[in-house]
């Protein structure tokens, strides 16, 4: 087993008080998209650990981005002390802003923390396996909010893998944005709604087993405001920390703004040295592992910020691991610590580079219809239990690996 990742994340130096704060565990990928698109965009964001928000760390706060990933992992993370924090934080004045699984987070649900009243929508109306550009549309009302200015109506923007609202029944909840529509290459699964006849969606279904047809999504809610106590939430399952999305980009600059004026502007973050050899060693591991998955069939490009694999083939834990190890190669620090994060990286990931190639040809075998070498395919399953959720040795690995990131980005500065 890879070591404890808290063990990695506390020899992150304290975070600089900022106005924007960045809820940094169990994100992962989305965390660090979340952090490239605010950087992108020069917005000041600083991230912050689930135990700095419990130890008060949101005081001189004003905003809180909760970016994408599971709730029920980040939920515990915060803990009840975590939580309360939170909704102090709200109550008081601050503001919420949660992509995708952030959203989920603040909803009434199992696994959330209930800072609106509003759940998910009913299992009929949902499909979650969406990805990739929609059409979303202003609701009424909603077109002079900041989320529009200076958006074509309606705009073109990306969903990774969303839950959806449920229709909100309080007026204290409005919403500001629904979907219209499959923009060119939004997927379901590894299909392509734009190259499927409408229908064949009952007969794909019934060959997936399970929901397919988007049609059920069009209308419903992609992104809702409310009010807590003196505070906000905007909740969006649009994600507008997409790199390479102008509609994205427009509407994050807009609202990030309109929020927090020019105290939004971004620091230049601190010069740093090449990257230490162990961190750039382990992005030429994690590159090597991509392309034996594309060289084996498992994926292929699809959109910068985010391929397309095939229905089976667990890419998007590969695709985390490529990217979080090029970020921790481009943030290295010259400090003393970086120089044991990387050390303690090296051991954690040591068994992912290791067995990793032998597990990505076990799904190409198993995906082909012929049978995995034994010693593979057990790893195979040790590292993807069900559900997804459940942490594994693999998800150990890159919950590391997230922490490490943490550390090496408070060392250098890029807060």
């Amino acid at each position: 087993m890879p070591p404890n990742p808290h063990k990695i994340s506390g020899l992150a130096v304290p975070p600089s008080p900022a106005l924007a704060r960045l809820l940094w565990d169990r994100g992962g990928l989305w965390s660090l998209f979340t952090y490239d698109a605010c950087r992108a965009l020069n917005l000041a964001l600083a991230p912050i650990s689930a135990s700095q928000v419990a130890a008060g760390g949101l005081a001189d706060a004003r905003l809180l981005v909760a970016p994408g990933g599971w709730p029920a992992l980040k939920s515990p993370a915060l803990g009840p002390a975590g939580a309360a924090a939170i909704r102090e934080f709200v109550a008081r004045g601050g503001v919420y802003l949660g992509f995708c699984g952030g959203a989920g987070l603040a909803l009434a649900v199992q696994g959330g923390l209930g800072l609106v009243a509003l759940g998910r929508a009913a299992d009929g109306q949902r499909l979650p396996g969406l990805s990739g550009p929609v059409w979303a549309a202003p609701a009424p009302g909603a077109e002079s909010h900041a989320l529009w200015l200076c958006q074509q109506q309606p705009g073109l923007f990306h969903v990774w893998w969303p839950g959806q609202f449920a229709e909100p029944a309080s007026p204290d909840i409005e919403v500001l944005a629904r979907y219209q529509g499959p923009g060119p290459g939004l997927c379901i699964a590894d299909l392509e709604v734009d190259q499927v006849d409408p229908t064949a969606w009952p007969g794909l279904e019934a060959a997936y087993g399970r929901a397919l047809d988007p049609a059920c999504v069009w209308g419903q809610p992609a992104v809702i405001q409310a009010r807590l106590g003196r505070g906000r939430l905007l909740l969006s399952y649009l994600h507008l920390d997409t790199p390479g999305c102008p509609a994205g980009a427009q509407a994050l600059a807009s609202i990030w703004r309109r929020w927090l004026g020019e105290d939004a502007v971004a620091a230049p973050a601190r010069q740093t040295g090449p990257p230490l050899p162990g961190l750039a060693a382990l992005a030429e591991q994690a590159q090597a592992l991509w392309d034996l998955g594309r060289d084996l069939g498992l994926w292929q490009p699809r959109h910068p910020a985010m391929p397309l694999w095939r229905r089976g083939a667990r890419g998007l834990e590969f695709w985390s691991l490529l990217r979080l190890s090029q970020a921790a190669a481009r943030a290295t620090a010259d400090a003393p610590q970086a120089a044991a994060i990387s050390a303690r990286l090296a051991a954690a990931l040591e068994p992912v580079f290791e067995n990793g190639p032998a597990v990505l040809r076990a799904q190409a075998a198993r995906l082909a219809g012929q049978e995995a070498e034994a010693k593979a395919a057990q790893i195979e399953a040790a590292w993807f239990p069900r559900p997804r959720r459940v942490d594994a040795e693999l998800a150990e690995a890159l919950r590391a690996l997230e922490n490490g990131l943490l550390a090496l980005l408070a060392l250098g500065g890029h807060d």
